[in-house]
Order: C-alpha cells, then structure tokens, then sequence
C-alpha cells in the first residue's frame, strides 16, 4: 500500500509507517528477511500463547494487488491481532506454511484466493473462511470447519444495473466452467426477478468457449461475463470481446479493465464488502451452517462510448461511475 511521500506495510492491528532515516530501513530489511522466508509475520516477533490463539491468520495467495487490498481490509477491521502468511508458488513454500500453522495456536485462518485455500483446505482442527475463490464447487471447499464468501457481486444488482440501462433487455446468455450450481442458481432467480431470461452454456475448458459463443450469440441480446479462469484465458477474453463487439451484443463484464475492450458496463466487488463479509463468517459459532455468504454491494461503472453506440442513455439517478473511454 503505497502514497505519496510516506509507505504503509500491514502490521497486527495497524500499519508500519515509513518517515525516514536509518530506523526505518533496518525496518524495512528485516520485513524483507521475513518475506524471502516463505511467509511474513508482522507484529511482535515473540507473541504469547494467548496473543497467538486470538490472532486472525491471513493467507495469501500470492502478491496480487486485488488480494493485498481485501487482505489491508481484513488486518484494519479485524479488532484483534493479525499474522500474515503468503505463498511463493512453489511447492516447498507450502509445505512450509502448513507446516508452520499446523503446529501452532493460531485458531483462525482467512484464505485469499484459490491456491491459499487448496492449502488451508489440509488444516485440521483450524477454522478456515476462503475469499475471491470462484471454483469452490468444483475444489470442495466447503466443510463444516471451511466456509467461504462469495467472488461475485450479488447478481440481482447486476442485471437490475444492466435493465436500467437497458430496459428492452431480455435474453442474456453466461458461459461457465463445471460446477457452478449455487452461481447459477442464483443468476436464474434473478433474472426472473429483473424479467430476464438467462441461458446459460457449461464448457470445459478456455479452448472451448469462443466456440460456445459463437454458437449462443444468435440466441441473446448480451453476455454476462463471470470470473472463471478455468475457461477465460486472457487471449480467450480478448477474443471473445472482439466477437461481442463486432456482433453488437452488449457484455456485463466482471472487471472495471474489460470496459476498455467494449464491455457496456461492469461489475466489482468492493474489497471492504469482501472483508465485512469474511470478517462476519470468523465470528460466527462453529455450529453455524456451512456455506457461502453472499456479498452485499456492487460497484458499477458504464462505457458511455457502448451505450451510445446502443442507442442508449444514461437513466436518472443511476449508481454508477461513467467511463469515457
């Protein structure tokens, strides 16, 4: 987390701020120290037993800004200490976390992405809340002791978005990988309640869905685009814009970036809304059912070069931010 004239590094219940001078650089070598270890421990280098078992572990996947932003979030609400662990991808890395959280007190773990909660997954006797993790289906995730939060904004709220916009809307297609039930699940009801009709297509893999939309394209006005990168590849997503905007479909893309390939708008989830919801699932009862909570809030941003191109215009009170370009 980086601003202008000072730097901010997660610490246990707070941040380690940068001004200057030698203390600050015997500070920062030591961070580094941590870091190439396979793991980072911010916070007091000898904490007691008692400061260990109501610490709040994050683990992350890796060094992904959208991951780092929800893990800043989580370590500023949590209300109690905060030990920060990461993976390097490496095999030997893993181990080595494991290892370590096994063996030690830390009760509750908060897993970032889906390599961070394949390896927390092998916990045992540890409460785990996995986030930003959108094959949990398909990877098992879900047990009595591993909840999870949802990796997609809540979908009533983006096709309520899409209609204002559009209010002749009515056939929209989704592609996605194996095993997402509950996803699906949840985009039919809304799409009843928004007087939508969803067809959805299932394929295996990224070399199977350009195809998939070629064929479905006839069949709507527009595509829903959802994270799933078993089966969006970045040249795959590329291509498939192209496609979209060269038939004239509108896309409700997952990724404020997509509007710059002629998504109409998009939809991103807010990393405090990711925490909130984390945040809530750590202090539940264990008895508590097992599952995914949905997320709360959607953030919404349109492509006023696509809407026009549609015909169409911008509604009244609409919540969003406009992109221009």
């Amino acid at each position: 987390m980086h601003r202008s004239g000072n730097s901010e590094f997660l610490q246990a219940g707070g941040v380690f701020r940068k001004t200057g001078g030698p203390a600050w650089r015997q500070g920062v070598a030591l961070l580094a120290m941590v870091w190439l270890s396979g793991c980072s421990m911010f916070g007091p280098s000898d904490p007691s037993a008692h400061d260990r078992a109501n610490s709040l572990v994050i683990l992350l996947s890796d060094e992904s800004p959208a991951y780092r932003r929800v893990a800043q979030e989580v370590a500023s609400r949590a209300g109690r200490p905060v030990v920060n662990f990461r993976l390097d991808g490496t095999l030997a890395s893993q181990e080595d976390v494991i290892r370590r959280l096994q063996r030690s007190t830390y009760s509750t773990v908060v897993a970032i992405g889906l390599p961070a909660a394949r390896s927390a997954r092998r916990l045992t006797g540890k409460r785990v809340v996995f986030c930003q993790v959108s094959s949990h289906e398909e990877e098992s995730l879900v047990s009595p002791l591993m909840k999870g939060v949802s990796a997609v904004p809540p979908v009533r709220e983006q096709f309520r978005a899409w209609r204002a916009l559009n209010p002749k809307l009515r056939t929209v297609g989704v592609i996605t990988g194996p095993q997402q039930r509950a996803l699906l699940a949840e985009a039919r009801q809304s799409a009843r309640e928004n007087g939508l009709v969803l067809i959805a297509v299932e394929v295996k893999s990224d070399r199977e869905t350009l195809y998939a939309f070629q064929r479905l394209s006839p069949r709507v006005q527009g595509l829903w685009l959802v994270p799933d990168n078993r089966v969006l590849s970045n040249s795959v997503l590329h291509d498939l814009m192209a496609y979209a905007v060269k038939e004239g479909k509108q896309v409700l893309a997952f990724s404020h970036e997509l509007l710059a390939l002629g998504a109409l708008l998009s939809v991103e989830s807010s990393p405090a809304d990711i925490a909130g919801q984390v945040l809530v699932r750590t202090r539940e009862p264990s008895a508590k059912r097992a599952g995914i909570l949905p997320l709360t809030r959607v953030e919404t941003r349109v492509n006023l070069i696509m809407l026009r191109r549609f015909g169409l215009v911008m509604p009244p009170g609409f919540k969003g931010k406009i992109h221009a370009s």
